[in-house]
């Protein structure tokens, strides 16, 4: 390839990605994550960017704790997986199964070790309910490790550690995703706890 050509299969936007997304056979290449995520996003990851991004099959399974799933921009694009998932790099992204265990171990409540170690900022979402969906349709999906944040933007002296995988989905839209039951999903006999 010569310097300024550009390269068809690379969306310039998301709103083409998104276009391309309904088709597996046109997916193509995902958007550069560099030129869709502001300085928000680029923040959130450990390093400031994702360790990779996967192409998220229809009937892909996610989950968080949010207030609402919807947002003034669409869909919520922050995400956990519901199932245990290998990633190309070998690293193992724990399910919501694994992280109820890692909970229980330290004896922490569910949605507290979520906020502690996705690093979600107190004013940011006040996470009062543990919501499950199912992709409609492919999308891509930005995975990494959730970078340290402040636990109170009032307070600059603590700050939540991170260091849990989050996958981040720009773009999504309410028809692009189903509501699921987490209840199959959860640890056989062990405590579910919100606080």
């Amino acid at each position: 390839m010569t310097t300024g050509t550009k390269d068809p299969s690379v969306p310039k936007t998301l709103d083409e990605a998104r276009r391309r997304s309904y088709n597996p056979a046109e997916m193509g290449t995902p958007p550069d994550f560099n030129a869709i995520a502001d300085q928000s996003v680029k923040s959130a990851f450990l390093n400031g960017h994702p360790e990779t991004v996967l192409w998220l099959t229809p009937g892909t399974r996610l989950f968080k704790w949010t207030k609402s799933v919807a947002t003034r921009h669409g869909i919520s694009p922050w995400w956990q997986f519901v199932d245990s998932t290998r990633l190309a790099t070998g690293s193992a992204v724990p399910g919501i199964q694994e992280l109820q265990m890692r909970a229980g171990r330290l004896g922490a409540a569910n949605r507290d070790f979520a906020r502690m170690r996705l690093a979600v900022t107190e004013q940011w979402n006040k996470m009062t309910e543990l919501v499950a969906i199912a992709l409609q349709k492919g999308a891509w999906g930005y995975v990494g490790k959730a970078a340290g944040q402040l636990k109170d933007q009032n307070d600059p002296k603590v700050f939540f550690i991170g260091g849990e995988y989050q996958v981040w989905i720009p773009g999504l839209i309410a028809n692009d995703i189903r509501r699921i039951s987490i209840l199959p999903f959860l640890q056989p006999n062990t405590p579910f706890r919100k606080t």
